[in-house]
């Protein structure tokens, strides 16, 4: 799936109305964070966190900023509310981080103790799928990062921890590996390294129309894991 080409029209409310006018029916806090927050990374995966006023999103969601202030009283609690909206809801739980028929495909064998495997490379390509139809929310992670390269930036600890706890959960589930990546150094190595690929593949298909993520990891995977030793973790 390619990026997106659209960029949304940051709204300008007509003239003479004092504050937005909403007909619809009234949203619960919880629906309403949820509009927020989508509305929120959908502007500010085109024009950035800092290119994006407060005013903008409330306009977006019909309200006020007082309204706004409402439910999320700064830039800082924004951004809060964004990742844990779509980044840490299910990212670090192997039983959501995939539909349930998915993670039942990648079953792949048991071990000594009779113990479930699963396939980490069926289980990356998963992920690679699901990133597929959210390329707006691939964008907003990849924006963010760099700009959280800024230790003022609100997200800069969520990022500098990022890989640190991606590391340690996918250390905690059991996956039918090769013998050399048994060894924990060498597991924690191809991780990083699948990770760093990954990141390199969606940007490359952020930033060319002509290529989508999914077929950019079809050729990077058997560079990965290739055959014949990853042949029967598969």
């Amino acid at each position: 799936m390619n990026a997106p080409s659209q960029h949304p029209t940051k709204p300008r409310r007509p003239q003479g109305v004092a504050r937005p006018i909403n007909s619809h029916r009234r949203l619960s806090p919880e629906e309403r964070r949820g509009q927020i927050a989508r509305e929120a990374a959908r502007f500010i995966a085109y024009y950035g966190s800092y290119g994006v006023s407060m005013q903008t999103i409330a306009d977006a969601v019909g309200l006020t900023l007082p309204g706004l202030y409402h439910y999320v009283s700064n830039r800082e609690e924004l951004l809060a509310l964004i990742i844990e909206t779509y980044y840490d809801d299910g990212a670090f739980s192997f039983e959501q981080s995939l539909p349930a028929e998915e993670l039942r495909t990648l079953e792949v064998g048991r071990d000594s103790k009779g113990h479930q495997q699963y396939s980490l490379p069926r289980y990356l390509e998963g992920i690679v799928k699901q990133n597929s139809q959210r390329m707006e929310l691939v964008m907003l992670f990849m924006r963010l990062a760099v700009e959280a390269h800024d230790p003022a930036h609100p997200a800069h600890e969520y990022y500098q921890g990022r890989h640190d706890t991606m590391l340690d959960f996918m250390s905690g589930i059991p996956w039918k590996l090769p013998e050399r990546y048994q060894d924990s150094a060498a597991f924690e190595g191809l991780i990083r390294t699948v990770y760093c690929t990954m990141d390199g593949v969606q940007v490359q298909a952020l930033t060319n129309p002509h290529d989508s993520i999914i077929d950019l990891w079809a050729k990077a995977e058997p560079v990965l894991f290739p055959s014949p030793e990853w042949d029967s973790c598969r």
